[in-house]
């Protein structure tokens, strides 16, 4: 294996707090091992944000998502051009959320996200609110990775629907009638991607599927590292049957060319 992987869909960490792994007894890296870690595998780049992998309740403000924000710059201080961060917003917080948009373009930031309903304790992706934050979004040529919410269906196709300015990227291809619903969305909007995260890769085909049916232009990889093990994620795409060019695109062209400078 050669060349540049970019892993569009990581969770990097600076505690316990924040460090997302079903087995931490026996899994416990630092923040300073986790890019060695990752580099071992091949991958070159990562985005993503911080998330707190405890509840959070509504009553705690806009606080807790601003720490989150906070610690994915002072990730990207660490580690430089190695790490593009994600960061998050909230649809109970127009104003802040929109602000944090504002703050974080000045800083040469392009990416919200990956947006986690379930942790933030929220879940209409066709709410007015999170639309007024979308519309912001897209005056500032964000992009915005979002966790496939599978009883959310109409509601996901109607938020990509209703933000043609907006770049989106689903998370997460799951197992087939959900990833056949991916397709169907891709197909119908130009301006929604798949990164390769999470379930589904694991299913071999997947992606030379997908790749047939839409085009290896709209597919990211993607890890979901420290969750999933990402030397496992890397090797699947060079085991797929699809062409040279069709690899490069997924593995860094396409990230790169969605996120503009945000990755050279």
């Amino acid at each position: 294996m050669s060349g540049m992987v970019i892993d569009f869909h990581t969770h990097p960490y600076l505690s316990g707090e924040e460090f997302l792994n079903f087995y931490p007894e026996c899994f416990t890296p630092s923040p300073e091992q986790c890019r060695a870690d990752l580099e071992r595998t091949g991958i070159s780049k990562i985005c993503g944000s911080v998330i707190l992998k405890r509840p959070y309740h509504k009553e705690e403000g806009f606080a807790p998502i601003r720490q989150c924000n906070e610690r994915a710059l002072e990730f990207q201080r660490i580690w430089g051009g190695f790490y593009a961060p994600g960061f998050h917003v909230h649809p109970d917080f127009v104003e802040e959320s929109i602000a944090e948009i504002e703050r974080m373009h000045t800083q040469g930031i392009r990416l919200i996200g990956e947006l986690v309903p379930y942790l933030h304790g929220w879940r209409d992706y066709s709410s007015w609110n999170l639309s007024k934050i979308l519309d912001a979004a897209g005056k500032y040529r964000m992009v915005v990775s979002f966790h496939t919410m599978t009883d959310e269906q109409e509601e996901m196709g109607r938020m990509v629907a209703e933000h043609p300015d907006v770049t989106f990227v689903a998370a997460h291809p799951g197992e087939r009638e959900n990833f056949m619903r991916h397709l169907e969305r891709m197909k119908q909007f130009d301006n929604l991607y798949l990164d390769l995260s999470g379930t589904g890769i694991f299913r071999y085909g997947l992606v030379a599927y997908g790749v047939s049916r839409v085009g290896s232009e709209r597919f990211l990889f993607g890890t979901d590292y420290p969750i999933c093990n990402p030397r496992m994620y890397v090797q699947a795409i060079y085991q797929e049957p699809i062409s040279e060019a069709d690899r490069e695109n997924i593995l860094h062209k396409n990230a790169e060319r969605i996120l503009g400078g945000v990755l050279k």
